[in-house]
C-alpha cells in the first residue's frame, strides 16, 4: 500500500495515520564559520547526541538500540508506507540566519577513521546498506571526531579512496583533488567549505556514478600530525529548507509545493546537514517540526 493521492492523505488522517515529530538542537561552544557543513547529529537536543560507536573502520548500521541520536519517526507501519509531508524549520537567534537544513536517512557509517596517517586504510564490509540497498542516491560524508585545528594541509588521495557506486562497480575513485578543512568544531564535515577543492555536503563521485553502496577504502594525501579521527558516513539525501530570516518558520510542504513525496521507511534513522550562510554563533538554536501520514 502506498499514498497516491491527495484522498489517500485525506483518509490517513482520518485513521488517525500521521505523526508530528519535533527537531530542535543548539550549536556548540565555537562559532560555526560561513560556507560549511555541520552534522547535527553531534549536537546536544532533541533527540539526543550522536556517538558513532563500533568497532574502527567496520561497516556499522544506525540502529535505534546503538545510535542514542534517533529521531522519533513512530513504529513500523509495515505493509504500509510511511511518507514525509511537510516539515518547517527556524532559528530564533539573529546569526541562525541565513542558513540550510538538509534532512537525510543515516544507513551506515565507517568509526574512527584515522587523520594521522597517509597510509590506505581498508575498510570491513560485513554489513550492506539497510535501506536504499542499490546505493541508487546514496552520499558519502566525512565528518570531524576529534578536532584539527593545526593540521597540516591534506586532501582526500585521489586513487585510494575507493568506493563501489550503485551500478555495483567497486574500485571507483573519486574525480580529482578533494581538500580537507582543519577545524576545532567536532561536527564540522571536513571537506566542506569555500576554498579550493572544498566540496560539501557529500564527497563528489566519479563519472556519472548516481550513488554508493559501500566504500572499500579511505586515504590521505598526508597526515594531520594530531590524535585526529573521523567517521564517514553514508546516507540517503530526502529534502532541504532554507532559513533566510531569524525569528520566521519556513516552510516545506511535499504535496504541493514540492509534489516529492518522500518514503520514510522503518527503522529509518533521520537527521540534519547544517550549512552555515552566514557566521553562526555558538550555542545558536534550530528548530523543525516534521509530520509523517501512512496508508
Amino acid at each position: 500500500m502506498a499514498i497516491n493521492s491527495l484522498s489517500d492523505i485525506i483518509a490517513a488522517s482520518a485513521n488517525g495515520h500521521s505523526q508530528r515529530t519535533v527537531w530542535n538542537k543548539a550549536t556548540g561552544l565555537a562559532a560555526y564559520t560561513a560556507g560549511r557543513w555541520y552534522d547535527t547529529s553531534f549536537l546536544y537536543g532533541s533527540p539526543t547526541s550522536e556517538t558513532f560507536p563500533g568497532t574502527a573502520l567496520n561497516a556499522t548500521l544506525f540502529t535505534s538500540t546503538n545510535n542514542p541520536g534517533w529521531m522519533n519517526i513512530g513504529a513500523p507501519v509495515s505493509p504500509l508506507e510511511k511518507y514525509l509531508v511537510n516539515f518547517e524549520a527556524m532559528s530564533p537567534v539573529a546569526t541562525g540566519a541565513p542558513s540550510w537544513l538538509l534532512l537525510v536517512d543515516m544507513l551506515m557509517y565507517y568509526p574512527q577513521v584515522n587523520l594521522n596517517t597517509n597510509s590506505q586504510q581498508n575498510l570491513v564490509n560485513n554489513v550492506s546498506l539497510p535501506r536504499y540497498s542499490d546505493g541508487n542516491g546514496v552520499m558519502m560524508y566525512l565528518n570531524n571526531i576529534a578536532g584539527t585545528t593545526g593540521a597540516t594541509a591534506m586532501n582526500l588521495h585521489p586513487t585510494g579512496f575507493n568506493y563501489t557506486n550503485s551500478y555495483g562497480v567497486d574500485g571507483r575513485v573519486i574525480p580529482g583533488t578533494v581538500a580537507l578543512t582543519a577545524s576545532a568544531i567536532v561536527p564540522q564535515i571536513l571537506h566542506s567549505g569555500v576554498a579550493a577543492n572544498n566540496f560539501g555536503p557529500f564527497i563528489p563521485l566519479a563519472g556519472a556514478d548516481q550513488g554508493v553502496r559501500s566504500a572499500q577504502s579511505v586515504q590521505f594525501t598526508a597526515s594531520t600530525g594530531l590524535a585526529a579521527t573521523a567517521t564517514l558516513v553514508l546516507c540517503r539525501p530526502l529534502a532541504q529548507i532554507p532559513i533566510s530570516t531569524a525569528f520566521v518558520p519556513f516552510g516545506r510542504n511535499l504535496v504541493f509545493d514540492m509534489p516529492c513525496l518522500q518514503r520514510i521507511y522503518d527503522g529509518a534513522y533521520l537527521n540534519f546537514l547544517l550549512l552555515a550562510g552566514g557566521a553562526v554563533v555558538a550555542s545558536t538554536p534550530f528548530y523543525s517540526e516534521l509530520v509523517f501520514k501512512w496508508g
